[in-house]
């Protein structure tokens, strides 16, 4: 009972009592007796309310108290306590059997706080009271979210921090696993109290975080993450679901700072790869960004994870490829290999990514190599740290690119050219890599023979060189750009010559060094070019006196020796040449002249800037290395860093990759002399490089710098930096020691060697830390190799390795000791003493052999032993054991050495399915298998007898491993486990399969082959039959045999392997796939060995037939073999089947032959066996019902596959549809779904809205609303039907049928199904719900979910696995938000925000960004059409043109040909094509026409339709396919010179013979281009990305179209024009908003000379209109990149293209953009101001237009003021009707007026004219651009009106149009402002009434500002559009003369114009531009004339 009368309940109660009611039992009870028994609900109330209203303070001190301490302990004291002891007790007395766990469970209530520690010690008071201190309830705390989230926040904040004597977390029962190893002593559980190791506590707060609560859960982790962040790391990266916005804000940043580097990196990073490796892949990737030099710590770390494979092929490209460069060059991965590969896999965008990089990388290094003679950085690294590219690794980029360069695109394939030649530049040594591996310059054979055609007349004597070299300058600088080419390749070939000079004759020789020179000389070669000339030049110098290439060198430099002096180094290395000075002392003169002219200008900065290039082209010459300092060139040959800090504060504490803590601090306690840090350093610099080509030299170095007092510490040095840390070197070490030569040197590494042995062995951590037994087994190692391997003795004084064994056994660390001593004894076997059986290696193989037969031992311990006994070629049976273990005690406590418990069977150590020896001892293949697990390898299968050994061993490259699998497959090491599983299922299945198989083969074969070969003579002949039939038998049985017994066992293998990793029914799927995948090569593993078993087992059947043929053949006898001639054989056969003397026929042969064709796949072999693969997994035939109604997916369509599986689990809730109410719902579904089925196979690409309203899928999609009586029913059979849908996703009607069943039920009996639906929707699997077309119908059938749709969309597209969902998103955006609008953008908000993100950072982010902008625009179009429908006004744009509009491409695509219907149109064209051929001059072909008639073809049906779309379709595959043909040509094969157009030309002249002739006209033409519209599109839309469209055989299509029907003078054709219009519309349906890869043929078409001026120049200016649309959706398209500065290349090129597309229009049809400049300027953005200029820059081309530089010109007498222009729109299409009248009802309401204004329209007109935030995102501005620039041109337009313009009169300002502008001028902020200025100014244009008013209100607005910075704004607004190249409008420039020229402005005496001296000299230019006598002005005074005006 919980409350009383009234509703009071019980905690209320005892608040109103107060506390004073706990001070005896008796007043308590007084209070509870009125409420009886309170149940748990009421007490947690009641424990609530004490928490929240008491004061937090315990009577008495309770530190140091345990459970009883709090239950004894009263909160606060005096009157205002409340006795927590009475309480209990009293609720324990009206409730005896009250469940204090329960009350504690139920604290979850409104109100509930825990808000500081007091009120936490109540609660924990009051628990320990009832409970007699047992341990809190956690699941009632984490485990699952409260309703009462913020109680529950509170509760966890305050329990997490509580100390442990109040709450401790330490019996939770998920706990995360102590973190052992933390550097500092800190504790392996976190806190105190142990919160943070409890998983649910992380769980429960990342669910709440992702819930709304992150700001409060942020709070709560700063106490974990001061006082234990590894242990919060690693339980937050434990959380499977995730963390939300915490994962950036917490997560990452944390597991960043272990990556980048802290002592606990080691333990972390190790531990967190195994849970999360998407968090350490996130941190890799961020730390590189923070910055690039830090890639060397990241190689680090992968590689001690042994991670690096993985985390290249998961990582960004630029990120794997300087992680990649950087592992090669330290020799871990083989980069060429790697290159390769990841070329093949991802293709061009890698190759694209590389070049870049290349790029890149090369850029940044070119600075430091330029500074590197001056202050040279550390080895290996450039500037602040960057990694420099090592040239090794960069020609292995360059020719692994070059080799593939075939596959780049041609702009990437251009930079990487560059590429090359930078490479070059600063490596000249890879000039012949580049050389040998490019084909840069392929030159024409026409160019080619021009080239040396002019060489040979050169040595003829017929051209001197000097004339040559003028003939070079002429081509080098024409336009022309085959004398361009000429010129490249005379130097080209003159380049590759030189080679061959040392054998050239003298006087040609001679020649070639006098050109060579002149080339340099006249500064014909330059850059790349120019350092090789010199590089060869020098290599010719060096070559010495007495060659003939020294006398070419001489020649050549003495050809431009006056040029020296810009080469400063290139002349330092001519002075080094041996011998120039004495051969040639006068060249030597020249020589040192430059020296002392390059020295007296060496303190010129200016001088030294301009000689950078040709600095750059020297290096290039001088030969590379030689110019840069030794110390920027560190490194050792294997690539390994060299980088050391140049003053380490501490010799002995340098990074290291492994976690030596302990060897690190034991090595600061040793004390030894130190050398001076330059020693260390060249020390460092030394072992850095060492390898065992360069010891002798090194050892030399480093003797010569560590004397003999220092050996101690280059020993310590020796052993704990490098031998400890590096066993990959550990042979290169011990060479150095042996090449050192000094016994002292090697006692001193033996000595310490084993001190650190014994501080390892000493070391607390050897049990719990890898790195630490990483450590020691590497000093083993290193021990051994330093003494056994040399023979010398490891002395027992020094390590008794038996007593470190024994005491290893008794103290539970064997799992580090044995591995030890493996590693230790191993190089004995390389001992001629200590070599097996040496007495005391043999002593300890007994001890380890005693230990190896123990009980419950641990398998990795026994693999050690065994490992041992394999390298020393012993067995253990081989050694008798010890018996020194007998009597000695183990740790019985937490010993990692033996198992917890004897295992009953097999050992458990062991995988799943691992097979084991008797007794439970594994085999030494699960060994193998072990130790390749643990190295993270495929374990080596243990082959069968019947295997290829080869096939196994390589068995892991052929596994296949679905890519939907890849996340799951990492984390379940599928890579490892799939093989093994495949190699048992083969070793359990192979025997019996092949020795059934062969059997019955090779006796069927031995019968048939031996008689149809009974009188064959040749042996040979039987050995081929026989083996073709055999093998085809046996493969063909082994297959039928084996397949179903495969596919069983491979499965129960996997499950096996996999069943403790996944649950249930994931395991099945994933068991599923696996199995489907790799099913055929188990298969094939079968076959091959049946068939070479069979082969074998035929040829021993059939020896005695062999040596039967081998004899008669000796003897030189007919063979006939008798025994086989006899009886009913051969007679009863018929005569042609007889044997016959001599070699069977080629009939007879083909039946043997034939055998080699049996397929030999399971999916092949059901095919040809005549049973087609079951579209179903399982097996049931098409059309059978099952058992259930549902789901349908039982019969899967060919195609499905997991995405309609798991829609059918979805939907079915993981069986059939439950049984319905009705009995026979479910025989009537069945049967409708089988009849729907039928349907729609009848026509499967048809859509359903295509098809008549009788036809039986429309009938069907009706009916289904009358199956279901309720809407329980409805929902379950809309569930089968939504997993049906996506069954056939590849059939278009089978989608869109279901879809609108699912609509039909939605409307007739589920109205909430939309809602059902996106709920199925997102539980499907990622990998197949995101099919395109079922998205768009079911999205145009209103049956997604709008709101959760779009959350959902936005969230799969902000995580990792992005895209399919991006792919999937763009598709609904392109189809259903543009192309056919049935949602707006603010459907999709949320998606269409993540989309823009998305493609900032990702590859063809452009044309995602124009989408999405296109998307928007026309969102916000539909919305102004509703609304000007619904009376709220719009602006709409001119008419489109008048011609017919083209068909939408839906209407033009049609159902699939018939191949009889494209073969015999096929057949017409070829025919039509060779008519043109015959009769080129014909037009009319009558006879051809009229048999397109007869065959029904031009009846202007479907028909006709589809005879014009095959017909385009052909002639564009005809042009495509032959550019294809010419590209695959061979390398010598002559090529056509361009793409063939002939099918193409054929269709032109076919199509306007129809048009023109035979009385098609313009409607055939309309036709013809909306069919020619669909097929562009489309093959647009189907290539992909832009490069892959090739758009010219469309442009082609345009052109001939044109020239054939465009019409000479359109005045007098009617047709012809409406052919123009008819192709403007076809524009503007391919126009580049809708087909972006046609963007530029688009444009060339729009500015063709038979196209615009004919259309423009129309009668009545007719074609206007349709041309304004073409160019306003060209601006249009331009817009989002315009406004953004998002110029690509391309997009550039478009923009120039636009721009003399605009000019042409100035220049030849001005009154065009006189009439439509404003519909042209709201188009264009802002920041396009020369682009605005040209347009408002027209004026009539009948205007005389006055200077307006004319000295006091009087503007308002000119006669054209008085006169408004011609303009479009009409003024009442300006604005939105309502915003029009009520800006009509203020004009003509104010008191200038005679009225009064309301009130209200100036306070609220600013927000109308701002956007809403959404849309204000999408158009990168607040305010609608378009309504600012209406509402400023319709009051200007009314002002105007208002008061006429008249001559010598200004217009009136005192009005209320100016009073308006003045509101708005004040009221708009900065952006507003510049935006309304911007409005007025569009009107400053030619002389009229519009310009002179729009001048004049600018100019009383400047003055009236009343404000400097709108004056200012005014002023910049006047400014930009003046400094930019002309043309300038003549309003701009009167505007702008008048307000510097009048002094009433008093413009100079501004302070914006003098705010700084730029300003200030800009100010003067443009005054001094408009009048120079303006020039003075600010200096001088105000100026009274305005003189003429120089160009702007």
């Amino acid at each position: 009972m919980a409350d009383v009368g009234g509703g009071r309940t019980l905690a209320a109660a005892l608040e109103q009592a107060g506390p004073r009611c706990t001070a005896s039992e008796a007043a308590l009870a007084a209070v509870l007796q009125p409420f009886g028994s309170p149940n748990e609900q009421a007490v947690a109330g009641v424990l609530g309310m004490v928490a929240r209203t008491s004061e937090g303070k315990l009577s008495g001190d309770v530190n140091g108290l345990g459970g009883m301490g709090l239950a004894s302990a009263a909160v606060g004291d005096g009157a205002s306590t409340w006795d927590m002891a009475v309480l209990v007790a009293g609720l324990q007395a009206a409730t005896p059997r009250l469940d204090w766990q329960q009350v504690m469970s139920l604290l979850d209530q409104p109100g509930f706080a825990v808000p500081d520690a007091g009120a936490l010690k109540v609660l924990m008071a009051a628990w320990a009271r009832a409970s007699a201190s047992e341990p809190f309830p956690l699941t009632a705390l984490v485990g699952s979210l409260w309703t009462n989230a913020g109680g529950q926040l509170s509760f966890l904040r305050q329990a997490a921090a509580a100390p442990t004597e109040l709450f401790t977390w330490a019996h939770a029962a998920r706990r995360l696993e102590a973190v052992e190893g933390l550097h500092g002593g800190k504790s392996p559980f976190g806190t105190p109290n142990q919160a943070w190791s409890c998983l649910d506590l992380h769980d429960t707060l990342a669910r709440l975080a992702d819930s709304g609560h992150a700001a409060t859960v942020r709070q709560l982790l700063e106490l974990p993450l001061q006082q234990c962040p590894e242990v919060l790391l690693l339980g937050m990266a434990a959380v499977q679901s995730g963390w939300g916005p915490l994962q950036q804000e917490v997560l990452d940043p944390l597991v960043v700072t272990y990556v980048a580097s802290h002592p606990n990196s080691s333990v972390v990073l190790a531990r967190l790869w195994a849970v999360n490796r998407d968090a350490v892949l996130r941190a890799v990737v961020a730390l590189y960004q923070q910055d690039t030099s830090n890639v060397a710590r990241v190689l680090d770390v992968c590689q001690e994870l042994k991670a690096l494979t993985m985390v290249l092929d998961s990582t960004p490209a630029p990120f794997c490829l300087e992680l990649a460069a950087l592992a090669a060059r330290r020799e871990y991965l083989n980069l060429e290999k790697w290159l390769s590969d990841q070329f093949t896999a991802k293709g061009s965008a890698f190759m694209q990514a590389s070049v870049s990089f290349l790029d890149s990388k090369l850029r940044s290094e070119q600075p430091a190599l330029q500074a590197a003679a001056t202050a040279a950085p550390l080895a290996g690294t450039a500037g602040g740290g960057r990694i420099l590219l090592a040239e090794a690794t960069l020609e292995v980029f360059l020719r692994v690119l070059a080799g593939n360069a075939g596959l780049l695109p041609s702009d990437t394939l251009q930079q990487f050219k560059m590429v090359q030649g930078a490479a070059v530049q600063q490596h000249p040594q890879l000039a012949a890599v580049v050389g040998d591996s490019s084909s840069l310059e392929a030159f024409a054979p026409d160019i080619e023979e021009e080239a040396n055609a002019y060489f040979q007349r050169v040595y003829a004597g017929e051209v001197s060189v000097e004339a040559l070299v003028g003939v070079l300058k002429g081509f080098k600088n024409s336009t022309l750009g085959r004398e361009q080419e000429v010129f490249a390749c005379m130097v080209h070939n003159l380049f590759d010559e030189y080679r061959f000079f040392p054998k050239y004759p003298d006087k040609e020789l001679h020649t070639t060094a006098l050109l060579f020179g002149q080339l340099i000389h006249h500064s014909l070669v330059s850059s790349v070019s120019l350092g090789i000339a010199l590089r060869y030049v020098l290599e010719a110098l060096r070559t010495g006196a007495g060659n003939k290439m020294f006398r070419f060198a001489v020649t050549a430099l003495t050809q431009f020796a006056g040029d020296l002096a810009q080469w400063p180094q290139y002349c330092t290395h001519l002075t080094q040449v041996a011998g120039l000075k004495e051969a040639e002392p006068e060249l030597y003169r020249s020589i040192d002249a430059a020296m002392v002219t390059i020295a007296a200008n060496a303190g010129a900065v200016a001088a030294a800037a301009e000689s950078v290039a040709a600095a750059k082209a020297a290096e290039v010459a001088a030969g590379g290395p030689s110019l840069t300092p030794l110390k920027s060139r560190e490194g050792n040959a294997a690539g390994f860093p060299t980088a050391m800090p140049i003053t380490p504060s501490n010799p002995n504490t340098l990074f290291s990759t492994i976690n030596a803590e302990t060897l690190e601090m034991s090595a600061q306690d040793v004390s030894f002399p130190l050398p001076e840090d330059k020693v260390i350093d060249r020390v460092h610099f030394i072992i850095n490089n060492i390898t065992s080509l360069n010891i002798e030299q090194k050892v030399k170095d480093l003797k010569a710098h560590v004397g003999v007092q220092y050996w101690p510490w280059f020993a310590n040095y020796l052993v704990v930096k490098r031998a400890a840390q590096e066993p990959n070197f550990h042979n290169t070490y011990v060479l150095l020691v042996a090449k050192w030569g000094e016994r002292q040197m090697r006692d001193t590494l033996v000595a310490t060697t084993v001190h650190y042995i014994r501080v390892m062995l000493g070391s607390n951590k050897l049990k719990s830390v890898t790195s630490e037994r990483t450590l020691l087994k590497n000093l083993g190692a290193w021990l051994g190799k330093l003494t056994l391997a040399n023979d010398r003795p490891v002395l027992q004084k020094q390590l008794d390795v038996k007593q470190i064994i024994l005491d290893a056994y008794e103290q539970g660390r064997m799992l580090a000791v044995l591995s030890f001593v493996r590693m230790l004894l191993e190089p004995a076997m390389g001992s001629r003493v200590f070599r097996p059986p040496n007495p005391w290696l043999t002593a300890i193989l007994g001890l380890l052999v005693e230990i190896y037969n123990l009980d419950n031992i641990k398998t990795g311990l026994k693999f050690e032993v065994e490992l041992l006994f394999k390298s020393m070629n012993m067995q253990l049976q081989d050694v008798p054991p010890s018996s020194l273990l007998a009597g000695r005690r183990r740790e019985p406590l937490d010993n990692i050495d033996f198992q917890a418990q004897r295992p009953s069977s097999q050992g458990s150590a062991l995988p799943a399915g691992a097979a084991t020896a008797p007794g439970g001892t594994p085999s030494k293949s699960d060994a193998a298998a072990a130790a390749a697990a643990a190295d993270g390898k495929p374990a080596p299968p243990a082959p069968g007898p019947m295997i290829d050994p080869n096939i196994i061993a390589n068995l892991h490259n052929y596994i296949t491993i679905n890519p939907q699998l890849a996340i799951v497959g990492e984390r379940l090491q599928l890579k490892r486990l799939v093989p093994m599983a495949v190699d048992r299922a083969i070793v359990e299945i192979i025997s019996p399969v092949v020795d059934r198989s062969v059997t019955i083969a090779c006796m069927t074969t031995q019968e048939l082959v031996l008689k149809d070969h009974a009188m064959e003579p040749e042996g040979e002949a039987l050995r081929k039959s026989a083996h073709l039939m055999v093998t085809g038998l046996a493969q063909s049985l082994a297959l039928v045999t084996a397949k179903e017994p495969l596919r069983i066992a491979v499965a129960n293998n996997l499950r096996a392997l996999l069943t403790n990793q996944l649950d249930a029914n994931m395991l099945e799927q994933v068991v599923a796939m696996l199995v489907a995948d790799n099913l055929d090569l188990c298969c094939q593993v079968i076959e091959k060995a049946a068939g070479e078993r069979a082969q074998r087992e035929i040829d021993e059947r059939l020896g005695g037939a062999y040596a039967a043929r081998a004899r008669a053949k000796a003897a030189g006898q007919q063979f006939v073999d008798g025994a086989l001639m006899q009886g009913r054989f051969p007679g009863a056969l018929p005569e042609a089947l007889r044997p016959r003397p001599g070699q069977l026929t080629a009939q007879q042969q083909r039946v043997y032959e034939d055998f080699a064709h049996i397929p030999r796949t399971a999916a092949a072999a059901q095919q040809s066996a005549g049973q087609p693969r079951p579209p179903g997994s399982t097996g049931q035939p098409e059309g059978s019902e099952g058992g259930s109604i549902g789901p349908p997916g039982s019969r899967q369509q060919p195609g499905s596959g997991d995405a309609e599986q798991a829609a059918v689990a979805v939907a079915g809730g993981g069986g059939g549809l439950a049984p319905p109410p009705v009995p026979d719902l479910r025989s009537r579904f069945i049967s409708w779904l089988h009849r729907m089925d039928i349907a729609v196979s009848k026509d499967p690409q048809a859509p359903l809205a295509s098809l008549p309203d009788g036809s039986e899928a429309k009938l069907l999609v009706g009916e289904i609303a009358t199956l279901p009586a309720s809407e329980g029913t409805a929902l379950e059979v809309a569930k089968n039907i939504f997993a049906k849908v996506y069954q056939g996703a590849s059939s278009r009607l089978h989608v869109t049928a279901y879809c609108a069943s699912l609509e039909v039920l939605k409307e007739a009996a589920v109205r909430r199904l939309p809602v059902e639906l996106t709920a199925w929707f997102t539980q499907l699997p990622e990998e197949g719900k995101f099919q395109k077309d079922v998205g768009e119908a079911l999205l145009r059938c209103g049956l997604l979910y709008l709101p959760d749709t779009d959350l959902y969309l936005a969230k799969v597209l902000a995580g990792p696995r992005y895209q399919l969902a991006a792919e999937f998103a763009l598709h609904l955006v392109q189809q259903c938000c543009v192309v056919d609008p049935v949602v707006g953008a603010a459907d999709l908000a949320h998606t269409l925000d993540v989309l823009s993100r998305l493609a900032t950072r990702v590859s063809g982010g452009n044309a995602v960004l124009q989408l999405v902008e296109e998307a928007r625009r026309v969102s916000l179009l539909r919305a102004s059409k509703a609304m000007s429908a619904a009376g709220g006004g719009g602006m709409p744009l001119p008419p489109p043109a008048a011609a017919a509009p083209l068909p939408p491409p839906a209407a033009c695509e049609g159902p699939k040909d018939p191949p009889q219907l494209v073969e015999g149109i096929m057949k017409l064209f070829d025919r039509w094509a060779r008519l043109l051929e015959e009769s080129p001059q014909e037009r009319v072909h009558a006879p051809f026409v009229q048999e397109l008639q007869a065959a029904g073809f031009l009846k202007g049906d479907d028909m006709t339709e589809r005879f014009l779309r095959i017909m385009i379709q052909l002639a564009v595959q005809h042009c495509l396919r032959s550019e294809a043909a010419a590209a695959s040509l061979p390398p010598g094969a002559p090529r056509p010179t361009a793409v063939s157009f002939v099918a193409v030309d054929a269709a032109v002249r076919l199509f306007v013979c129809l048009i023109t002739q035979h009385g098609g006209g313009p409607s055939l033409f309309v036709k013809v281009l909306g069919i020619l519209a669909s097929v562009l599109q489309r093959d647009a839309d189907e290539r992909g990305p832009p490069g892959a469209f090739n758009g010219r055989p469309y442009f082609r299509i345009c052109v001939g179209f044109l020239a054939e029907l465009s019409p000479q003078e359109p005045a007098g054709d009617k047709a012809g024009l409406q052919y123009l219009q008819a192709m403007a519309a076809f524009l503007y349906a391919t126009r580049a908003l809708r087909a972006p890869a046609f963007a530029f043929p688009w444009l060339q078409l729009v500015a063709d000379k038979r196209l615009l001026p004919r259309l423009l120049g129309a009668p009545g200016h007719r074609g206007w209109g349709a041309y304004l649309q073409l160019v306003l959706v060209q601006l249009r398209f331009l817009e989002p990149f315009l406004r953004n500065a998002e110029l690509t290349d391309a997009v550039r090129l478009l923009y120039k293209g636009t721009l003399r597309l605009l000019l042409l229009l100035l220049h030849d049809f001005p009154e065009f953009l006189c009439e439509f400049h404003f519909h042209l300027c709201d188009a264009i953005p802002p920041s396009c101001i020369q682009m605005r200029n040209l347009v408002l820059s027209a004026f009539p081309r009948a205007m005389r237009l006055p200077d307006p530089f004319t000295p006091n010109l009087k503007v308002d007498l000119l006669p054209e003021i008085a006169s408004p222009p011609r303009y479009v729109p009409a003024p009442d299409q300006l604005l939105p009707a309502q915003l029009r009248a009520e800006v009509d009802g203020y004009l003509a309401g104010h008191p200038a007026a005679g009225g009064a204004p309301p009130a209200s329209f100036l306070v609220g007109l600013r927000s109308r004219l701002m956007l809403a935030p959404a849309d204000s995102l999408a158009c990168g501005t607040k305010y609608n651009v378009q309504l600012v620039n209406a509402l400023a041109f319709y009051v200007g337009v009314r002002a105007v009106e208002g008061a006429p313009a008249t001559p010598g009169a200004p217009p009136p300002m005192a009005t209320p149009h100016m009073e308006l502008f003045q509101h708005l001028l004040r009221d708009l902020d900065t952006e507003g402002r510049y935006l309304f200025i911007n409005a007025l100014a569009n009107h400053l244009r030619f002389p009229n009434a519009h310009t002179h008013y729009f001048s004049c209100a600018l100019l009383a607005l400047f003055t009236d500002a009343g404000s400097e910075l709108m004056q200012e704004q005014i002023t910049r607004v006047l400014l930009e559009r003046l400094i930019v190249n002309r043309p300038h409008p003549w309003g701009l420039l009167i505007t702008f003369i008048e307000l510097i020229k009048n002094p009433r402005y008093s413009f100079w005496s501004h302070a914006f114009t003098r705010v700084a001296p730029e300003i200030e000299r800009l100010f003067e230019s443009v005054a001094r531009s408009c009048a120079p006598e303006l020039a003075k002005g600010p200096l001088g005074g105000v100026p009274q004339a305005v003189g003429p005006v120089p160009t702007a």
